[in-house]
């Protein structure tokens, strides 16, 4: 009885394995394919929503004002009168392309994965992928795995005969020890021994069975060899579907839907299936790829206008810059010493604000105004006296400096001169002789409102310090320095913040070359305004928002309608010319709002003043229901 239940067994395997082996004979001979489409669910919900219109007719303007009846109709050929139609849905079409539209920056794309029967079997693994091609760049989307029952069910025995050999391995190491002889040996040798010591470790060691825990530890390493001798078909991860697949009695369809970032310049993205059958995880056949199902992108960023703006800059005659550096002077001295702490990089500073103006060639500088602070030690009018010199020595440097610079300089340099409508040309140094600049100098004296900062800010002085500070502000000067001198913060006053109070200040007076009125107007390009619409046009609709909404012209508007702020569009779109686009974009709020008669009667005047929107109609989706609905391709405009 047994033998001939095995024979009778093996006779059905290989009855099983010749049925596999014709039907991969078929799919290699017909090269068969699983087939990608346009999503037939996306379509049906498109019929769904035209059918759905809340109007039968609607009743709209012609360009001289009368009412014409709008509904969906067909022109009677033996009549020429427009005819109410029912809706009929549409037939199936094997379509290879969508028209998709970009909202926020992002489109949704949607198509069916068809397997068909013949390329099913309970023992195969459908692995199919699609690929993404936009621009230049491509992208494997997340799989789809079609997975048969029995191959799923060997996977499964697989994981199981892992996870076997897993929980035979022993990871508690006191398992390994001979606890028994263990015990022996420490009832004979340390019974009255209170401590376990290196004796003890010792023999612990010696008790552990060690080619046992050896074997466990080559059975751990060895666990990614054990998965794959057990797990041949590993499951795999990051894939959209993994579906078991009990009967291949009829074709499985899969809806895919991806949602993608736009790009600039994104125009069509295609779409490209590839995939294989496995056996064991073994390739038994490579499907050819797919025909490209192609998505064409229409964006609001398309409708944007190149409109030029301009905008009137005023050209001063004068200008003025305002600098300062903080200079160390020996006590009572007014002598610039450049080895003195930084005063070499405090003054190089300086001069590179002088020279900054004398190479800009557009520039001349007339005047230059150099006050001096001093710090709070001494009498008060011998602060300001020596304020006084330490600003006057500093500003009989800095005219030696230019006086230097400019001998030196003369023979290359050259001049741009502004003329009054403008316009700038360019003299030689002969042909205009540069004027000396004006050096004035003022000692300020001691720098209580400085120190009174830097008091407030300082972090090293405690808050009842700085109440006691500011205690003293009312006193006279003398008696307010003598009360400092007795605080006990005083020290850290003189030897940290007194330094910063001897600083000195420059006030730049300079104007432009050539110049005689006070004031130029010229008129240039907005470079804002064009760098708002070039973010438009590359649909980073935040940024070009950003910038635009002082405008409040059509591009702001449209830049509103991207980021669906419909109100605020529709407050523009209202105070605007009628123009085509206008008009268009009014009727793509309309329709948002759900107001399909107003919506209607902006679409066709829009179509009336330019034909081509008809057309851009079909590629917003909000149009189209409406083209489709109430048949505006076949009404008169």
């Amino acid at each position: 009885m047994g033998k001939r239940l095995t024979a009778a067994t093996l006779l059905l395997l290989l009855a099983i394995s010749c049925g596999t082996t014709r039907k991969m004979h078929r799919i290699r001979q017909q090269s068969l394919s699983a087939s990608l489409n346009l999503s037939q669910g996306e379509q049906e919900e498109e019929r769904r929503s035209i059918r759905m219109g809340k109007r039968d007719t609607l009743t709209v303007k012609d360009e001289e004002g009368n009412e014409l009846i709008i509904m969906k109709a067909v022109r009677d050929e033996q009549t020429g009168e427009m005819v109410a139609a029912d809706v009929i849905d549409a037939a199936v079409i094997t379509a290879r392309f969508r028209n998709i539209a970009e909202r926020l920056g992002q489109i949704d794309i949607r198509f069916d994965i068809r397997v068909p029967s013949a390329m099913q079997d309970s023992k195969w693994q459908l692995r199919l992928y699609p690929h993404l091609y936009m621009l230049s760049d491509s992208l494997e989307l997340p799989g789809v795995i079609v997975t048969g029952a029995d191959y799923r069910r060997d996977q499964l025995r697989g994981y199981r005969q892992y996870e076997r050999y897993l929980s035979s391995i022993i990871t508690d190491s006191t398992r390994f020890v001979d606890w028994r002889n263990l015990g022996i040996w420490i009832e004979r040798n340390l019974a009255h021994k209170p401590v376990f010591g290196t004796q003890e470790q010792e023999a612990l060691l010696h008790y552990t069975r060690k080619m046992l825990k050896r074997y466990h530890r080559r059975k751990w390493d060895e666990r990614g060899k054990a998965f794959a001798q057990y797990v041949r078909s590993p499951l795999l991860e990051g894939v959209r579907l993994d579906t078991v697949l009990r009967d291949g009695s009829g074709d499985l369809v899969y809806e895919y839907t991806q949602t993608i970032r736009t790009r600039p310049r994104l125009k069509k993205v295609d779409v490209v299936l590839s995939g294989a059958i496995f056996q064991e995880d073994k390739r038994l056949y490579t499907m050819p790829r797919t025909a490209p199902v192609s998505f064409y992108v229409s964006s609001l960023s398309d409708l944007s206008e190149d409109t030029r703006r301009f905008v009137t800059k005023v050209i001063e005659r004068r200008a003025s810059s305002h600098t300062s550096c903080r200079l160390a002077f020996r006590p009572g001295k007014a002598d610039i010493d450049l080895r003195l702490e930084d005063n070499l990089y405090q003054m190089n500073a300086i001069r590179s604000q002088f020279l900054d103006v004398e190479r800009s060639g557009r520039f001349e500088m007339d005047s230059v105004v150099v006050r001096a602070w001093a710090s709070p030690e001494g009498t008060q009018e011998g602060n300001r006296s020596l304020s006084q010199r330490r600003a006057a020595a500093v500003a009989d440097h800095f005219r030696r400096f230019i006086r230097h610079y400019r001998d030196s300089a003369a023979h290359s340099a050259f001049y741009v001169n502004v003329q009054e409508n403008g316009a700038e040309t360019v003299e030689s140094p002969s042909a205009r002789k540069q004027p000396d600049i004006r050096f004035f100098w003022r000692g300020e004296g001691e720098n209580w409102a400085l120190l009174d900062g830097l008091v407030r800010s300082d972090t090293l002085l405690s808050p009842a310090a700085k109440e006691a500070y500011g205690s003293l502000s009312g006193l006279p000067v003398h008696e307010r320095k003598l009360a400092l001198r007795k605080a006990a913060f005083y020290p850290h006053l003189r030897k940290d913040l007194y330094p910063r109070l001897r600083v000195v200040t420059f006030d730049l007076h300079f104007s432009r070359k050539g110049m005689v009125k006070d004031t130029v107007h010229t008129t240039e390009p907005d470079t804002l305004y064009s760098r708002a619409v070039q973010y438009l046009r590359e649909r980073d609709y935040p940024a070009a928002l950003e910038l635009l909404r002082p405008y409040k012209d059509y591009n702001t508007a449209l830049a509103y309608l991207a980021m669906d702020y419909n109100a605020s569009a529709r407050q523009i779109l209202e105070g605007l010319e009628r123009t085509p686009r206008v008009n268009y974009l009014l009727a793509l709020l309309h329709a948002r709002r759900q107001d399909e008669a107003a919506a209607v009667q902006c679409f066709l005047d829009a179509c009336r003043q330019d034909r081509s929107l008809l057309f851009r109609g079909n590629l917003d989706p909000e149009i189209h229901i409406l083209i489709e609905r109430y048949g505006l391709n076949s009404n008169p405009l």
